[in-house]
């Protein structure tokens, strides 16, 4: 067969792009609505990603045989009388491989005009080179210029599939949440209508185009009850009051004479009388579920954001405010915040001890992004629910000898 001619690879991207959106769309629509969306995403990442190809040059070795090479696929110097054919020596190389699959036979943006007969087999490029004149140079020379082309074509391709594996979770991110949107959309206009909806028999929950992948992954599971709305703080504005806070703490750092030896509630009263003028209610120490909380925002009467004060004291008493947080927690895609304060006199092992040993908390999926040294993002989950997730900000301020 040969190898980066079959498609371009702009189209299978394009194919696997719709075969993504294809299992979105069709996926049970309470599953989609009350599975968590971090859990999600990240399965469709690793579902839908493309692993690129590496060429084991270290590992590649050859075999040898004697075959009846036609005539027409001599060399012209070679003369052929009553024969049709002659048994030559064939040298085949075997080039170990890892990566999708796939790939090789598709074409990059960018390639040569070069496309080697060979086969793939356990993991292997196969190619042969017969041994015509039994000149071991010329047939190296031959091996060496098709092992080169191999690596070109496949680092052509290597750069197109970090393009698209770099968009991928953007992509799937978006094709989840406007199936989300559309669904939420939907039901909200069935119930206008004021009259009880029967789910049609016989819809297919999933779908699902096979796509070569070297790792299993697993869908998240999710309740299949149906879907109840819940109340949820807009990202853009848990992102503003992530900035007040965390402006405000930086300009506190820059007074430290003004903070020094105060506790955390006294620290905690700053921060809540920056954020009152911004927001209708926000008070500390209000009582939430489970027990106190430093900063609460309510809208409605429901919860939308929570925050912890502390001092660092290590790990172990981060984890426990940690769990002393998701505690205060029930809805869906709650959004909440830790301000650390810490009087270390040196503050990037801390910083650097949060960022390797927060993902170890049980109910941590994942470090969602870094804002700065001291502003980290991470995607957990409620204790009792892992479908119910919560964005938690830890933010780090600098207090040393108080």
């Amino acid at each position: 067969m040969m190898l980066f001619a079959k498609a371009e690879l702009s189209e299978y991207t394009r194919q696997i792009h719709e075969a993504m959106h294809g299992e979105v769309h069709n996926a049970q629509e309470n599953y989609l609505l009350n599975v968590n969306e971090t859990e999600f995403v990240d399965y469709l990442i690793g579902k839908y990603r493309l692993e690129p190809i590496v060429l084991h040059m270290d590992k590649h070795h050859i075999t040898a045989c004697e075959r009846d090479i036609p005539a027409e696929q001599h060399p012209s110097t070679f003369h052929f009388r009553f024969k049709d054919s002659a048994p030559r020596q064939v040298i085949t190389y075997h080039v170990p491989f890892t990566g999708t699959e796939d790939l090789l036979h598709c074409r990059a943006s960018t390639f040569l005009m070069w496309s080697p007969d060979a086969e793939l087999r356990s993991r292997c490029i196969s190619f042969d080179i017969i041994n015509f004149r039994n000149d071991p140079e010329e047939v190296k020379r031959e091996a060496g210029q098709i092992l080169g082309n191999l690596q070109t074509q496949v680092g052509h391709i290597a750069k197109d599939v970090e393009a698209y594996n770099a968009h991928l979770p953007d992509q799937a991110r978006s094709v989840f949440l406007a199936r989300k949107k559309q669904l939420l959309e939907r039901g909200n206009f069935l119930d206008a209508l004021g009259v009880p909806v029967k789910k049609s028999e016989g819809a297919a929950e999933t779908f699902s185009v096979p796509v070569s992948k070297t790792a299993v992954v697993v869908r998240p599971k999710a309740p299949t009850e149906a879907f109840a709305p819940e109340p949820a703080l807009d990202d853009s504005v848990y992102r503003s009051i992530l900035k007040m806070l965390h402006d405000y703490g930086v300009e506190m750092e820059r007074h430290p004479d003004i903070y020094a030896n105060k506790g955390e509630e006294a620290l905690r009263d700053h921060f809540l009388m920056m954020l009152s003028p911004h927001f209708q209610s926000a008070t500390g120490e209000t009582f939430n579920r489970a027990g106190k909380t430093d900063i609460l925002i309510r809208h409605e009467g429901q919860n939308v954001f929570v925050a912890e004060c502390k001092f660092w004291h290590g790990i172990k008493a981060f984890h426990a405010t940690i769990d002393q947080l998701l505690g205060y927690l029930t809805w869906r895609d709650s959004k909440a915040a830790t301000v650390c304060f810490v009087s270390n006199k040196e503050l990037a092992p801390v910083l650097r001890q949060i960022q390797e040993e927060t993902p170890t908390h049980p109910c941590c999926m994942k470090l969602r992004e870094k804002r700065s040294e001291a502003w980290m993002e991470f995607d957990f989950h409620l204790k009792e629910d892992s479908s119910r997730g919560v964005r938690l900000a830890i933010l780090c301020f600098h207090f040393p000898g108080t």
